[in-house]
């Protein structure tokens, strides 16, 4: 029988065991933190995703469930802070509706951007804010935004991670009114959006097993 080997471990020996260590180690820290990375991007989408579906159905409820008669759009931009706390530079977007059976709806996007270098545009907002609010004139619901986490550029201003860039509002011939509300995030690769579209003035029904479309005005 050989005799075991009681000359200890070399310094080599000790030098290529801490590199295998290391290069384990910085393997398995790739393999988790690209989990969490892909986990967190799940719950990113799973929390717009959800927040699109509500939204979308309150308003497509009512436009077609009750039926929409007329809409009017608007676009503003404050040209100073308001006293109820929106500042200059934030984009206003309304919808005003009226249903069928005599109520009317109220669909209000404000949309500020900060200036900052990552982003196109003349954006003048002195921090992000974006806030949707919808329900009838006297009684609006406010649908806040998910919160994705935010960050603070070089001049101070907020900037949040998840925005609303892209909204594109329409009304062709007062016969369909189109709404786009899209959201972005640097992290998804894929582009999420409210897309709802309405006919005016028109309605379906079923009587006696015969579809009575009519139009109203």
């Amino acid at each position: 029988m050989r005799p075991l080997n009681n000359r200890g471990i070399t310094t080599i020996e000790v030098l290529l065991c801490f590199i295998l260590v290391v290069i384990i180690t910085t393997s398995m820290y790739g393999t988790v933190s690209s989990f969490n990375n892909k986990r967190l991007v799940e719950q990113y989408k799973e929390k717009i995703f959800s927040y699109k579906e509500l939204l979308t159905k309150e308003i497509q409820d009512d436009f077609v469930q009750i039926g929409l008669t007329h809409a009017k759009y608007t676009k503003n931009v404050v040209t100073a802070n308001r006293d109820d706390g929106i500042k200059e530079g934030t984009v206003i977007h309304t919808v005003d509706c009226t249903l069928q059976d005599g109520t009317t709806r109220q669909l209000i996007i404000y949309q500020a951007l900060a200036k900052d270098a990552s982003r196109m545009g003349t954006n003048t907002a002195p921090n992000d804010y974006f806030m949707i609010e919808y329900g009838p004139n006297s009684n609006l619901t406010q649908y806040p935004i998910p919160d994705l986490g935010e960050t603070t550029n070089d001049d101070g201003a907020t900037i949040k991670f998840l925005i609303i860039n892209n909204i594109s509002i329409k009304i062709e011939d007062d016969k369909v009114l189109s709404i786009y509300i899209g959201f972005y995030h640097p992290e998804l690769t894929t582009r999420y959006g409210i897309n709802i579209v309405a006919p005016i003035g028109y309605m379906s029904d079923v009587v006696d097993g015969r579809d009575t479309t009519t139009l109203f005005g």
